[in-house]
């Protein structure tokens, strides 16, 4: 009987098998050819490898039986095989296409994706292979503006810009990238200007993040125009959308198709201002406002212009007291909504202007949730949601808003920041610390992240030791004066410590900032004894308020509380009341739960610097109660409540809130 070997020799089983995998390998040399150009789809491209393989083992089969003479007929059995191949085939099929029907959600080790059903993407920022290094920012704002397209598409869930950046200088492998983002599919682009012909190539691909293969890809060559540009971003938009099968309703299609200028001078300094208003910082907020004046002085029917405008001088009221700021981001405003009144950015100046300027939160939060409910990759509608909601007292509500906005943007250090800071207000102290922790690590250099934990510390975990870990901590990265000067508790408790520091500081343009800063070096010279010294720093805090007041009057109530304080400082008792009380007038727990419980804190201040230590108890009974930036822990270790530690109530608070 002869044996295996020979008999697999009989049918020639090698020869076949090596000629099938030579016109199979072929077959994959075609496939990997064509699929960019006949736009192949990754089902189809599957489909062929499963029909490849089965084929494999239907070749094997045939060699076998009909590999000798006499055997070249196919019997009845041998027909009900290659039937139920062709039925396992057919059933390989269909799960591959059903598998690419639907795109994968997040990867389970990433981001919880929220909208399980939408595929996720991140686009990489694009980068710049223009012979002028100068040309990086009209790189920067193409991506910029692909994002924002993909952001209003509701089908598709898009990362925000903040969070793909750092991929720019920390490079990942695709799948680590997709996984530590929580996305399916990631975008690639780069962006080359040619100066003497004035035109423009973007290149730009989608991956499928599982497995590294392309799904779509394309050359764009067009003529540096502000018209080219919006078109050539609307068109990435779309082909992303067809290609990851998202749905792209006609309001969709109508938001990413808007050209809002034609005016490429205006373009780019639009594209500038967006980079300075992201960037933060009272400098930055100039330097936004300056590009976007010129953005609608080339072109003042750029809706989109106007509306940035309007939200960076709300920035410039809000963030740094800049008197005038208000009306001039009313006016923006005003244009912004007679050129362009259902645009997003219209919607969300809008909210901005009733949240920032003229404090009406439910007319804010209706023009948020519109925007939200239409484009929910918007995150930026979501932390203002959250924000204000928050000041309604819906603290889990808020919460969640944060929660999605970080799903979208989780590098985004505002997100971060503000769930740490709610988790503080609501007790929630580990929950805190795992956000105060990844603000750190997202920014180490940055001094409010460590004093948000040393103070977390001081109410968390009694003592000081805690906070003082953290300064020391903090003091190997940034300068520890920079840590201290924006918290007047951290003054207070460590002021001795870091005396010198402290004298070596210099204040930027003094603001509501800097009135904190005097009003904790007034109180700690108090407490070393120098009545002369805390005086003067008390009225350099009335002057830097005063003078806001004065420029713009319908800021004080967002500074009386202040105010009193430095009123109590100067033994000015009835004036320190009075404005404490009508910043709590203005202000009440009942319409805004978060500035309320600072205005209260405040006032308690005020109580136990003029004498009424019944009255400040009040207070901190209130406080206690309700979330809020105190505990016990922090009451047994400020040396602010000093006066009320023999006080009966005051014992008896620190028992009863243990």
């Amino acid at each position: 009987m002869p044996s295996l070997l020979q008999r697999l020799k009989e049918r020639k089983l090698f020869q076949w098998a090596l000629a099938y995998l030579a016109g199979a390998w072929l077959v994959f040399q075609g496939i990997e050819v064509l699929s960019e150009p006949w736009n192949l789809s990754q089902s189809i491209v599957r489909a062929i490898h499963v029909l490849l393989g089965i084929g494999f083992v239907l070749a094997l089969v045939l060699a076998w039986y009909h590999g000798e003479r006499g055997r070249q007929r196919v019997s009845g059995p041998e027909l009900l095989m290659v039937a139920a191949l062709l039925v396992i085939a057919g059933a390989a099929l269909l799960l591959v296409r059903v598998g690419d029907e639907a795109p994968s959600p997040a990867p389970t080790a990433g981001p919880p994706d929220v909208e399980a059903d939408r595929p996720a993407i991140a686009v990489l920022p694009c980068d710049n292979i223009s012979p002028n290094p100068e040309d990086a920012f009209l790189a920067d704002g193409i991506h910029e503006e692909i994002l924002v397209r993909l952001s209003k598409i509701r089908s598709l869930t898009s990362i925000g810009r903040k969070s793909v950046e750092w991929y720019r200088d920390n490079p990942r492998p695709i799948r680590d990238m997709a996984v530590e983002l929580g996305v399916g599919f990631v975008g690639e682009c780069s962006v080359r200007k040619d100066a003497e012909r004035n035109q423009i190539r973007l290149t730009f691909q989608l991956l499928d993040a599982r497995t590294g293969g392309q799904v779509w890809a394309e050359n764009y060559d067009r003529d540096l125009t502000a018209g080219s540009l919006l078109e050539m971003e609307s068109d990435v938009a779309e082909q992303i959308a067809h290609a990851l099968r998202a749905v792209l309703t006609p309001e969709d299609r109508a938001q990413i198709e808007t050209e809002p200028t034609d005016n490429l001078e205006a373009y780019e300094y639009f594209v500038r201002g967006g980079e300075y208003f992201r960037a933060l910082g009272s400098g930055n907020f100039v330097m936004a406002v300056d590009m976007l004046e010129k953005a609608v002085e080339l072109d003042p029917d750029y809706g989109l212009a106007w509306a940035a405008l309007s939200m960076a001088h709300l920035r410039m009221h809000f963030f740094r007291a800049r008197p005038g700021a208000l009306s001039r981001a009313g006016a923006a405003l005003d244009e912004a909504i007679r050129l362009g009144p259902d645009l997003v950015e219209t919607r969300l100046a809008q909210g901005y202007y009733h949240y920032w300027g003229s404090l009406d939160y439910d007319k804010a939060l209706e023009q948020f949730r519109i925007v939200q409910r239409r484009h929910p990759n918007n995150a930026d509608a979501l932390l203002s949601i959250g924000g204000i909601v928050r000041r309604q007292g819906e603290w889990e509500e808020a919460l969640a808003n944060f929660e999605r906005a970080l799903e979208l943007d989780p590098r985004r250090e505002v997100f971060v920041s503000v769930l740490a800071e709610t988790y503080k207000r609501m007790r929630r102290y580990e929950d805190a610390e795992r956000y105060a922790n990844r603000l750190i690590a997202l920014n180490p250099h940055n001094p409010g992240f460590y004093e948000r934990k040393a103070e977390l510390y001081l109410l968390w975990r009694g003592g000081t030791e805690g906070a003082r870990g953290v300064l020391q901590e903090a003091a190997r990265r940034v300068d520890p004066e920079r840590i201290l000067a924006d918290s007047r508790i951290l003054i207070r408790i460590f002021g001795d410590e870091y005396a010198t520091a402290l004298d070596r500081l210099t204040l930027e343009t003094p603001d509501v900032g800097a009135a904190n800063y005097f009003l904790a070096r007034a109180e700690l010279a108090a407490r070393r004894s120098q009545s002369g010294l805390a005086r003067a720093y008390y009225d350099s805090a009335r002057v830097v308020l005063e003078a806001r007041v004065g420029a713009e009057p319908a800021a004080y109530g967002r500074v009386a509380d202040k105010l009193g304080v430095a009123y109590a400082g100067l033994g000015r008792t009835d004036e320190a009341i009075r404005a404490a009380k009508r910043a709590l007038d203005l202000f009440p727990l009942s319409d805004d739960a978060l500035r309320g419980a600072g205005v209260l804190a405040d006032l308690a201040e005020v109580y136990v610097l003029v004498g009424e230590h019944d009255a400040a108890i009040d207070q901190l009974e209130l406080l206690l109660s309700i979330p809020s930036l105190l505990s016990v822990q922090l009451l047994r270790v400020d040396p602010l409540w000093d006066p009320l530690r023999d006080h009966p109530r005051f014992q008896k608070l620190l028992e009863d809130y243990r």
